[in-house]
């Protein structure tokens, strides 16, 4: 596998991630500091290192996380993304506390975005994929997709306030459903 074909693979991974991340950077409480920001694009990088590192050393688990994981992650996208577009029609001051300023949210969402890495991982495994390239090529692209999506996020959510916070809000629930769907098989 060449080096090309890992970073295909990465970005392939990380397009769930760049759309919870803008719409992340579209609430008013996450248009904050490269500090805050860069904390939580390497834990959605961590997140992706370790559920491809499980998937690739444990072909078990992947019978396992095809049944449940595509479960939890709509679960968690669509709870998120149902508390965005409510807060969006909540008062001003209710949107400077986001839910994106949470730890426990924004584990969720790496956690949520991830579980396509615990497969592609085990995928990669059976195919004989370098472990190294592949991971750290897909380190890379969650980490950057992070850190662009939460600026373009910030960006749009300035320009155009409270709308483009229920189409990030329905961009997460899409993104449940769709998750949920390719998972079962359906889509």
């Amino acid at each position: 596998m060449s080096i090309v074909s890992s970073f295909l693979v990465a970005a392939g991974l990380s397009m769930d991630n760049l759309a919870v991340t803008v719409s992340a950077g579209c609430t008013h409480g996450c248009r904050g500091t490269f500090p805050m920001i860069g904390r939580i694009s390497l834990l959605f990088a961590l997140a992706h290192f370790v559920m491809f590192t499980i998937g690739f050393e444990g072909g078990v688990l992947m019978h396992m996380s095809r049944s449940v994981g595509p479960w939890v992650a709509c679960i968690i996208l669509i709870c998120i993304g149902v508390r965005m577009i409510r807060n969006a029609f909540g008062p001003e001051e209710k949107l400077q506390s986001t839910i994106f300023t949470s730890f426990k949210t924004q584990l969720a969402l790496s956690v949520a975005t991830s579980i396509d890495a615990l497969l592609v991982g085990a995928g990669m495994a059976l195919a004989a994929a370098p472990f190294w390239q592949t991971q750290a090529a897909l380190v890379l692209c969650v980490f950057a997709t992070s850190l662009c999506g939460f600026y373009l996020g910030s960006y749009l959510g300035t320009k155009f306030g409270r709308n483009v916070e229920i189409v990030g809000g329905c961009v997460l629930v899409f993104l449940g459903v769709k998750v949920l769907l390719e998972g079962t098989g359906i889509w």
